[in-house]
């Protein structure tokens, strides 16, 4: 027999399934009704509306406003606007709601439909319905909450700026403008998002950037249908080239100087609202291993950087494929007294050398991810004490022998030493595949890894870039800012793979003899 408590529980169940049921169909008609209480002008309809609205979202201020016989309807989001200089504009005017807003220089726009009405007040604008019908009035009073302009976290440098993008799409847009004080500037608006829309912006020169890149990105940007986009990495992986590609085919950066660098050489940024990151396109390999810091340094020691890094790319996708194919499937290619150091190393412990590499391989990543969850000052020191405690406990313990700790320390940071953090995840999965391609087929498993990657990577374009530009296809006039920077009289054109209309730097004197 069914007690009644169980049988009020399913009721209830019954009740709230037929709600979320009917919801989509009850604000479905309420939309239609407030689209005709606008056309009719039948505001005492849209009010009682508006109201209804109020218990889902309690932040809608509805209210009347001039006079009492035929009064306008105010609307707007409390919390999300400038309360204090709506008050000022309205109270002494002597004026009805929409002269005196009008006359109070804020920006206005007039619209027809409901939406549009419903987007003006969620997006921080005060919606003025005039009595008698007729088109609505928006008018910008924004004053949405954010942060305040902040040091870059995942790009840090030693000289140069260190300003980096705040989240509002605004407030990004004007510190690079800041940076570009140029009519030429373009910003597109684009809205993003079919359920809960998200603003953004398509940045570039006019005249400078390509207008087959500019009409590329703007077609992908409209073609997206997802109900939201509140981050540039999840706008970017939707209108990127090869979206299954280990490697990323968007420059993504959180630093302003960067961006405005990207723009100058002709590429197309995207700008995203709630997101303090932005992406810039086509880039190419070469592009990640640039960084702002290349450009305010001397061209000697950028281009020695440069080459370390290159350095870093190779120790941390090769060392310990290398040392697993050498030690364990091609011993006979090294010599007999480097092999008796390593096999008397090795005596006594219960592990092979593979096995060993994939224990270290784990515990770092897990010390890497722990420093990465933990406050600054407690992540540092858990990173810094964790690896050196791990690992001398790991070869006083016996399980792994000292070459392997010195081995896979120099591969960690190797791989740390990598600009861009998503270039660092792809050359991770890289160095996977060759370490077991090596245990596999030795020194011929990372000849035919190496030459699977090169494949892949020349397959790859970024906006019709080639993505090894300018190794392949050959650009011997882009070397000149590739592997290394030369001076600056030396770069008096614009790199090629930004697929710029204009390559020259129009430079219209000679710089001094000797100025870097």
């Amino acid at each position: 027999m069914t007690s009644p408590s169980m049988g009020s529980d399913r009721l209830e169940t019954l009740i709230s399934d037929l709600i979320v049921t009917l919801n989509p169909w009850i604000t479905e008609l309420s939309a239609r009704l407030a689209q005709s209480a606008l056309e009719t002008g039948d505001l005492h309809l849209l009010h009682r509306l508006c109201r209804e609205q109020q218990r889902q979202a309690p932040d809608l201020v509805v209210q009347w406003i001039g006079g009492e016989r035929a009064p306008d309807l105010l609307l707007y989001l409390d919390g999300i606007i400038d309360a204090d200089r709506l008050t000022s504009s309205l109270v002494d005017s002597g004026k009805d709601a929409t002269a005196a807003l009008a006359d109070s220089g804020l920006a206005t726009q007039r619209v027809s439909s409901w939406s549009e009405v419903q987007n003006g007040y969620l997006s921080g604008q005060v919606v003025v319905v005039p009595h008698g019908g007729g088109e609505s009035w928006l008018f910008d009073l924004s004053r949405l909450p954010q942060r305040s302009v902040g040091e870059p976290r995942t790009e840090r440098t030693i000289r140069g700026s260190q300003e980096a993008f705040a989240e509002v799409v605004d407030v990004q847009l004007s510190q690079i403008r800041h940076r570009l004080p140029t009519p030429q500037l373009v910003a597109e608006p684009v809205v993003v998002g079919v359920r809960i829309p998200t603003s953004c912006r398509v940045v570039y020169l006019a005249g400078l950037a390509s207008s087959q890149v500019v009409d590329t990105v703007r077609r992908r940007l409209a073609n997206i249908q997802i109900d939201t986009a509140q981050s540039a990495t999840r706008v970017g992986g939707l209108i990127r080239d090869h979206s299954w590609a280990l490697f990323p085919t968007v420059r993504y950066t959180e630093r302003v100087d960067l961006a405005a660098m990207q723009i100058q050489q002709g590429k197309v940024a995207v700008l995203v609202n709630g997101d303090p990151t932005v992406f810039t396109v086509p880039a190419t390999l070469a592009d990640y291993y640039r960084t702002s810091e290349d450009y305010v340094s001397v061209w000697y020691d950028a281009s020695y950087v440069r080459l370390i890094r290159l350095l870093t790319f190779l120790f941390g996708v090769y060392l310990p494929a290398i040392y697993i194919a050498l030690t364990e499937v091609n011993p006979d290619l090294i010599s007999p007294t480097l092999l008796d150091l390593i096999v008397g190393t090795h005596s006594g412990l219960p592990f092979t050398p593979f096995p060993e590499v994939i224990t270290m391989i784990l515990v770092i990543e897990v010390l890497r991810e722990a420093a990465a969850r933990l406050p600054n000052m407690l992540g540092t020191t858990i990173g810094t004490m964790g690896a050196i405690v791990v690992g001398t406990a790991v070869v006083k313990a016996g399980f792994v022998s000292p070459q392997i700790i010195v081995l896979m320390t120099l591969t960690a940071l190797s791989l740390f030493a990598v600009p861009s953090y998503e270039l660092l995840a792809s050359w991770r999965m890289m160095s996977w595949m060759m370490l077991i391609l090596a245990f596999i087929l030795g020194i011929y498993g990372i000849v035919l890894g190496t030459l699977a990657m090169s494949v892949a990577l020349v397959s790859l374009h970024s906006f019709g870039t080639p993505y090894l530009t300018p190794l392949s296809p050959w650009r011997p006039k882009d070397w000149s800012n590739y592997l290394v920077r030369l001076p600056w009289q030396a770069l008096k054109r614009r790199l090629t793979e930004s697929k710029t209309d204009d390559l020259s730097w129009m430079m219209k004197t000679e710089p001094p003899q000797g100025a870097q």
